[in-house]
């Protein structure tokens, strides 16, 4: 599953508790969507604004940089230097994570700089913003052409997405919510949940579901006032994992063995064979789940550029034989 904004938060409180106040040593970029920051300690810190897998966390796994640092990277090391992380900011239930560092600018004067993740699927991004709001540069850029609604560009106001017009837990109490869940759209539950739930991911709506009605697949209008009263209690138990240090890093693996998901709940809607496990941080958790998947994903990038090299070679011999072939023919009675 994608990272949602509960377990951000986690993130986010894990990472004011061990890396503020330290100073980036390194910063390193093995990938297009891909930055590692190392801090005073050696604690590195993943951003990453893949489609598919876009997270911020501590990280302890190690990765191949290429030989040239990219141009990214290197506006990375010139702007934030040897900063010191001052603040580690999560707007609401916003999948958006902004890192303050104090730096030193070309005049000497100590200014803020910030860099922005932007946790989003497809349009996940990692934007670096000047003390004055304007981008200095972006991981990926997004022009006029790739988007009419918001483009992150050099030079430009950095502005955070728009916002959904959804309900937060943060804002309003479980007995309210599931309220706006009862009279909004007559939709099976974790739908319904989904659509007025903000920073709430479909396993989580599904959890929900699973909690109040079993196997069942009913909408809000079918819930009796006992599974109203789950309801209400569930929505309290998530509002409760967004305190402080509350929650429970879970990770969820098939027969196989193959990590599938991950939440801060204690997951209940999988049959036997499936096993529940519990890390001690959320850090752990994301590394665990997602180096399986990156290593994977690497694997099948290196087998598809070997697999091209190998029919551009196979081609390009073929195209050679079959000239002296004919160059032969040609040249048989001489």
């Amino acid at each position: 599953m994608p990272l949602d904004a509960v377990c951000l938060s986690g993130v986010v409180r894990e990472l004011r508790e061990t890396i503020l106040g330290l100073r980036l040593e390194k910063v390193q970029q093995p990938a297009r969507d891909q930055v590692v920051l190392t801090l005073r300690g050696n604690k590195k810190l993943l951003l990453c604004a893949g489609a598919s897998q876009a997270r911020i966390h501590l990280t302890a796994a190690v990765r191949e940089n290429p030989a040239a640092a990219p141009m990214f990277c290197m506006l990375l090391r010139k702007h934030l230097g040897s900063g010191k992380l001052l603040r580690a900011q999560q707007q609401g239930l916003d999948r958006i994570l902004r890192l303050v560092f104090e730096t030193v600018n070309e005049l000497g004067d100590k200014v803020e700089t910030s860099l922005v993740c932007e946790i989003m699927g497809r349009h996940s991004n990692i934007i670096l913003v000047d003390q004055d709001g304007k981008i200095i540069d972006a991981a990926k850029r997004v022009d006029f052409v790739t988007s009419e609604v918001r483009q992150v560009l050099p030079g430009m106001s950095y502005t955070p997405p728009p916002a959904q017009s959804k309900k937060s837990l943060l804002e309003i109490s479980p007995q309210k919510m599931a309220a706006a869940i009862r009279t909004g759209r007559d939709i099976p539950l974790w739908k319904a949940v989904l659509e007025q739930g903000e920073g709430l991911s479909p396993l989580v709506c599904r959890e929900v579901s699973a909690f109040v009605c079993g196997p069942a697949d009913l909408t809000p209008s079918q819930l009796t006032p006992q599974q109203m009263e789950r309801l209400t209690f569930f929505l309290g138990t998530v509002s409760t994992a967004l305190g402080e240090g509350c929650g429970t890093p879970t990770l969820v693996r098939d027969p196989a063995g193959k990590y599938v998901e991950f939440s801060y709940l204690d997951l209940r809607q999988y049959p036997e064979g499936y096993e529940i496990q519990h890390l001690e941080s959320y850090s752990a958790l994301l590394d665990c789940f997602y180096e399986g998947k990156d290593s994977r994903e690497r694997m099948r990038q290196k087998t598809a550029q070997l697999h091209k090299s190998l029919v551009t070679l196979r081609e390009r011999l073929a195209r050679k034989l079959t000239h002296q072939r004919q160059e032969l023919l040609e040249t048989g009675e001489r």
